[in-house]
């Protein structure tokens, strides 16, 4: 079997990698027996671990870049490929018509090598609990755990399944906070039976049980909620100064103090306002309110964008390089120094698992040749590769 374009061969390579039982049939093992097709499939099949595409704006002179290339190609003495990859949203592999950009850098001069990130470590499972008292818990254990938080008031946890509430009969209802600190992230199941994910560097406020004609919880930071169906008690969500009211959905908060406020419907259906006594609007499944001002913004989104943290994934579409390295930045714990005024800017998609290390991702952004990232202890100093 043989393909007269370089095209086929990759989209050929594409279909394998999304359909892994075409590897059981006689004439695709005998296609990968040949040298030259088993190296382009281990060489795509590397990227299953995650995938990158920069996305050419604006702000990037394509012409240019093209030319470059042109240059770079007849200088170097050897044969570099061009092509497209068409793939599934399935497979992690996103490459686009700037695939030339990250062929180029993957065959031109090595980047210089990143040193190894000893202290910057993905984040793990972890939380702080804190009571109404101000008494404070450490929940890190691997194993499962149960201790007595207040009157009538008892909590299990351990690394997986997260906290669970038990109340006795004429327990006490208190505030508790639960505090996700950077580098880490938590699951929580509330008394109603509602499952909430916090994120990195964000804190939950919430009751030990619902009381009254509402089930009312504070969020900062961000949070995915699975909320337990209740049509007489609806469950509101403030976020800074934004209620979200849902009766029993899966929706997920953003909310972080320096950035604008982003709710995200999943399934189900959700009403949002900015302030108690606000206007209104409804989300239907697949959309997201942005508020800037009294007035959201609603838009149909992929949702994976905005809830993958919680699958434990980085999902990025069409995202400027500062908007990633916030959120890496939280996850890893490591703080962030800009060197040049367009490196900010740079949009980029990608998907890769949070449990990567770190220099996975910065490998990645760097094969597009468009960045430099160096390790300084816990900084990463990123900058724009001058050419």
């Amino acid at each position: 079997m043989k393909f007269e374009k370089e095209e086929d061969r990759l989209n050929f390579v594409t279909e394998i990698l999304n359909h892994p039982e075409m590897l059981r049939e006689v004439r695709v093992r005998e296609w990968l027996a040949e040298p030259h097709n088993k190296d382009l499939y281990e060489e795509c099949r590397r990227y299953l671990e995650g995938g990158l595409r920069l996305t050419v704006s604006e702000q990037l002179d394509v012409e240019g870049e093209y030319q470059n290339f042109i240059r770079k190609m007849k200088s170097g003495g050897q044969s570099r490929r061009i092509a497209w990859f068409s793939v599934a949203a399935t497979v992690v592999i996103l490459i686009s018509a700037s695939w030339w950009l990250l062929e180029n850098s993957l065959l031109s001069k090595k980047q210089e090598v990143m040193p190894v990130a000893e202290h910057i470590v993905p984040g793990r499972n972890q939380a702080v609990l804190i009571t109404e008292s101000g008494e404070e818990f450490v929940l890190n254990a691997s194993q499962g755990e149960s201790r007595e938080v207040g009157e009538g008031v008892r909590v299990e946890y351990d690394s997986l399944s997260g906290i669970n509430y038990n109340l006795a009969e004429g327990g006490v209802v208190r505030y508790h906070t639960l505090r996700v600190p950077k580098g880490a992230e938590y699951k929580l199941t509330l008394n109603d039976g509602t499952v909430v994910w916090l994120n990195s560097e964000s804190e939950l406020r919430y009751p030990t049980s619902f009381v009254g004609e509402k089930r009312e919880v504070f969020l900062t930071g961000e949070g995915y909620f699975s909320v337990a169906h209740d049509e007489k008690q609806p469950f509101i969500v403030v976020s800074s100064d934004i209620y979200t009211k849902v009766y029993g959905t899966e929706f997920n908060v953003r909310s972080y103090g320096d950035e604008e406020v982003h709710v995200t419907l999943v399934q189900g259906r959700v009403s949002v306002k900015k302030t108690e006594g606000g206007s209104e609007y409804t989300l239907n499944p697949g959309e997201n309110a942005r508020f800037v001002e009294s007035v959201p913004e609603i838009t149909k989104v992929n949702v994976n964008r905005y809830i993958a943290w919680k699958d434990g994934y980085f999902y990025y579409e069409n995202e400027s390089m500062e908007s990633i390295m916030d959120d890496l930045k939280r996850w890893y714990d490591f703080d962030v120094v800009y060197v040049g005024n367009r490196v900010k800017d740079y949009r980029f998609e990608l998907w890769v698992s949070r449990d990567s290390e770190i220099s996975v991702i910065t490998d990645l952004l760097m094969k597009t040749n468009r960045v430099g990232i160096k390790v300084n202890g816990k900084t990463l100093v990123v900058s724009e590769v001058v050419r």
